[in-house]
């Protein structure tokens, strides 16, 4: 597995674990479990970007990442 494809994946788990946590919070009728799950969705949608990041500088950097 490459490095690209690693972060790509990275990403994508992050994706879908932000939306499970939203979901989570939805399930839930305990105000402070509620809060928790979306402090934790947005903790987790905050990495993102910096991931998104990472990966746009493996493949600059690196072009045999590009495809």
């Amino acid at each position: 597995m490459t490095t690209k494809t690693r972060i790509e994946e990275v990403i994508a788990n992050a994706e879908m674990l932000a939306g499970q946590l939203k979901a989570c919070a939805l399930d839930t009728e305990v105000p402070t479990m509620k809060e928790m799950y979306n402090i934790m969705s947005q903790q987790v949608e905050e990495m993102i970007p910096r991931l998104r990041g990472r990966l746009g500088h493996v493949v600059s950097e690196e072009p045999q990442y590009e495809n």
